[in-house]
């Protein structure tokens, strides 16, 4: 699926609010998801989508 880059952008800003003194902050991950999802915005799943490879990205970041 390609993602547009609207929906990248959406994803980074919501990315860069979950974190916090260079720390991701989990109850924001979890309040912002819940958000979009009731909101439901255009290509929300997008958005999703690539939120979770950035989260992922991030986490892998800080396991090695």
């Amino acid at each position: 699926m390609k993602i547009s880059k609207q929906a990248r952008r959406e994803a980074k800003l919501l990315f860069r609010s979950c974190i916090a003194d260079g720390v991701l902050n989990e109850g924001r991950v979890r309040e912002l998801v819940s958000k979009v999802l009731a909101a439901k915005p255009r290509s929300y799943f997008a958005i999703l989508s690539h939120f979770q490879r950035l989260l992922k990205l991030y986490l892998d970041r800080q396991a090695a």
